[in-house]
C-alpha cells in the first residue's frame, strides 16, 4: 500500500521537478506527527468527525507553507485514513526517488568521524563501484574499533576491526 501511495507521488512530483520539495516536505509532517502525539491521535481516530480532523489538519499544513501538491496528497492520506501510514510511505517515496534519479544511499559507519575529504574519496569509489550517484549517511560507532562499514541497500562491505578481530579470533580456536 506504501508503495502504490509513493509511486502515484513520485510520478506526479518528477513531472512538476519537484521531488526534492516534495521529500522534505512529507519529512516535515511526518515530524510533526511524531513530535505532536494529540494531533497524530485525533486526525487518526476514526470516531473524530471528518470535518473536525480536516480543520485541525488544514491549520497545520498552511503553517509551514506546503506546496499544493504536498498539501494534497496528505489531504488524499487524511480522508483516506492512512496518515498513520505516513513513515511507511516516505520511506517508500525516498527509495522510488532515488531510484528515479539514478542514485543511492550508503550508510556508513565509523569508529571517529571520517573527515570531509575521506568522505569524498569513499563516496567516489562507491560511485564507481555501484554505477549510480552515492550519498552518504554518516555514522559513528566506537565499538566497531576503527575501520569502516558500508550498507547500500542489503549489501554490507564490513572492514571493521571488530569483525577482523573476531574472525581471527576463530581462526586462532580452530588452529588454523
Amino acid at each position: 500500500m506504501a508503495r502504490r501511495y509513493a509511486k502515484a507521488l513520485v510520478e506526479v512530483a518528477a513531472t512538476t521537478g519537484d521531488l526534492e520539495t516534495v521529500r522534505q516536505e512529507l519529512a516535515d509532517f511526518a515530524e510533526v506527527l511524531r513530535d505532536h502525539r494529540e494531533f497524530r491521535l485525533f486526525v487518526e481516530n476514526p470516531s473524530v468527525l471528518r470535518r473536525d480532523k480536516t480543520a485541525l489538519f488544514e491549520q497545520v499544513v498552511a503553517m509551514p507553507g506546503f506546496r499544493l501538491l504536498t498539501t494534497t496528497f496528505l489531504r488524499i492520506l487524511l480522508e483516506a485514513g492512512r496518515l498513520g501510514a505516513l513513515e511507511s510511505i516516505l520511506r517508500a517515496y525516498v527509495a522510488l526517488v532515488d531510484e528515479h534519479l539514478g542514485r543511492v544511499r550508503a550508510v556508513v559507519t565509523t569508529a571517529a568521524p571520517l573527515p570531509a575529504e575521506q568522505q569524498d574519496r569513499l563516496r567516489q569509489r562507491l560511485t564507481q563501484v555501484t554505477g549510480k550517484q552515492v550519498y552518504l549517511e554518516i555514522q559513528d560507532d566506537p565499538s566497531i574499533l576503527g575501520g569502516l562499514i558500508t550498507q547500500i541497500g542489503s549489501l554490507v562491505y564490513d572492514g571493521s576491526v571488530r569483525t577482523q578481530l573476531v574472525r581471527l579470533g576463530g581462526q586462532l580456536a580452530l588452529g588454523v
